[in-house]
């Protein structure tokens, strides 16, 4: 509480906000500046700051800090670890430590009879310790037993694991890359959908962590030449994540992908995807449909699961009967029917779709359209009066319905049961804290506009993008759509009579976005190069 009172008397947060933490902190018995921060109601850096004050230690950036290799000697990397602190200078016979809370007297006693020298303390933020201990004992934590004894590696694999996918999650992470190179192991994370280099470790410890992810995700760790796909669920102060794993052999070992899935307290509606309020109306009213068929498209990785889970949620109900067919489930939801492809017991998505018809479904959701036997029995089961949701992989709107032909698929039933197609991409959103007027050069954009783009501060990791949001493009299927279906039209015509009937492309849906501040012009570019 003292780190609550001492928030309010500087302004950073006011009483209420305290009073709201303290009774989350009676139930999720957490610390309280952890608590404030997850709320949105201070920064790390408030919390750090604080708690400098209270003991009154002095409080240190090290966001741009570059430390001695001569200084990180000091501390051995397990101690390091375990301890949370790292050694920032020495001066004369004092080393001095950062930490973000005051240590133990009996540990800081330890660490003086230890090193032999004066030991003096600052405060600093989780993270930058966090980022600091990995990029600086990366190489430390090997199994020469010079630092870690014999009966301490298990346990530091397991430290160095959990510390990866709890900083991965605080970054909103939304994969995390173990790659094992010629002479190194990488470690990267998916930010906001681009790829981020965070450390590089000793190869030596490849094998072990790999090993220990596979026991986790319940693999055969004596199989290193097969690929294997597997799941576990992380625990941690915060809640639980479902963490889906894929390994793959490659020359230089095995690589393992981390894809952290969203906590199933997570609420996903239709409102918090990034439609403007005219396609969010008109697709609210699609997916109240009795039948019919509504397709998702776009590339992996741009948010069409996340919209089908929405719009299930949204109409789902104790008076309809909602059936998933996945590959695999990424989220459960309540009073919905969800079954996983297994390809192990020749569980297709056309077989189980077969079956899930003699189930009395009123609404069934399709993970993914891939083959023609799939697209005919979910254009017929549209056609029998079922509402049908599912996705193909085609850069925009127009392209899926020329893709259902080229399936083989007849285009009059094509024509008279798909009922919309949603193409959607995910853009970067500016970071609040630094995004600037700027003019951009190009033919392309409105020179009287006013853009914004983020010039990159400590709140998005210098990279001037903070979280992601949709840039939609709906094509309601109506009489001059089915029309060019019928007549086997090129994609190029499909999309002409559609834009001329009103329907806002991927790029000029992102330009809106752009035009409001919450994108830049730069990033609706990249993601819609194609279009």
């Amino acid at each position: 509480k003292m780190i609550g009172e001492a928030l309010v008397e500087k302004g950073v947060i006011n009483r209420n906000q305290l009073d709201e933490a303290l009774r989350l902190q009676v139930k999720d018995k957490n610390v309280l500046g952890r608590i404030l921060i997850k709320l949105g109601y201070c920064f790390e850096e408030d919390v750090a700051r604080s708690i400098a004050e209270i003991y009154e230690l002095p409080y240190i950036d090290l966001v741009e800090l570059d430390i001695d290799l001569s200084t990180i000697r000091y501390i051995p990397g397990n101690l390091a670890f375990r301890h949370s602190i790292i050694p920032v200078k020495i001066e004369n016979n004092t080393l001095f430590i950062a930490c973000s809370k005051p240590l133990n007297v009996q540990v800081a006693a330890n660490l003086r009879r230890l090193l032999n020298k004066q030991i003096a303390f600052f405060i600093a933020s989780d993270s930058a310790i966090n980022t600091l201990l990995k990029k600086n004992y990366a190489d430390s934590i090997t199994f020469s037993g010079k630092i870690l004894a014999e009966n301490d590696i298990d346990q530091s694999i397991v430290d160095v694991l959990n510390e990866y996918v709890s900083d991965a999650l605080r970054q909103r992470s939304s994969d995390i890359h173990i790659e094992p190179q010629k002479d190194r192991l990488r470690v990267r994370f998916r930010i906001d959908g681009v790829l981020k280099e965070i450390n590089t470790l000793s190869k030596e410890l490849s094998p072990p962590l790999i090993s220990r992810i596979k026991i986790l995700s319940g693999l055969d760790i004596a199989e290193k030449r097969a690929p294997q796909d597997g799941s576990f669920v992380f625990e941690d102060v915060d809640g639980s994540t479902d963490i889906r794993v894929s390994v793959l052999p490659n020359i230089h070992g095995e690589k393992a992908v981390l894809r952290l899935l969203p906590s199933k307290k997570r609420v996903i509606t239709l409102s918090g995807l990034g439609m403007e309020k005219d396609c969010l109306k008109a697709f609210k009213m699609l997916i109240k449909r009795p039948h019919g068929i509504i397709l998702i498209t776009g590339p992996t990785g741009s948010g069409k699961t996340t919209t089908l889970y929405s719009a299930l949620s949204m109409i789902r109900s104790a008076r309809v009967n909602i059936t998933t067919i996945e590959d695999p489930v990424e989220y459960q939801i309540e009073g919905i029917t969800q079954t996983q492809v297994d390809h192990a017991h020749k569980i297709t998505f056309a077989k189980a779709l077969k079956s899930i018809l003699r189930q009395d479904p009123d609404i069934i959701m399709v993970g993914e359209i891939r083959d023609k036997e799939t697209a005919d029995i979910a254009l017929r089961s549209a056609l029998t009066g079922h509402l049908v949701f599912s996705t193909l992989h085609t850069n925009d709107s127009s392209s899926a319905l020329t893709r259902l032909v080229d399936m083989g698929c007849e285009p009059f039933l094509v024509s008279s049961t798909v009922c919309a197609i949603l193409a959607q991409r995910l853009v970067r959103v500016n970071c609040e804290f630094c995004k600037k007027l700027f003019n951009p050069l190009g033919s392309e954009f409105e020179e009287d506009t006013n853009w914004f783009h983020g010039e990159g501060c400590k709140h998005c990791q210098k990279t001037g993008y903070k979280g992601r949001t949709g840039i939609f493009e709906l094509l309601t299927i109506d009489a001059p759509i089915q029309t060019e279906i019928i007549k086997n039209s090129p994609t190029e015509r499909i999309k002409e009579v559609a834009v001329s009937y009103g329907m806002k492309t991927l790029r000029e849906d992102g330009f809106l976005k752009a035009k409001k501040g919450i994108t830049s012009p730069e990033e609706v570019m990249r993601t819609t190069a194609l279009d």
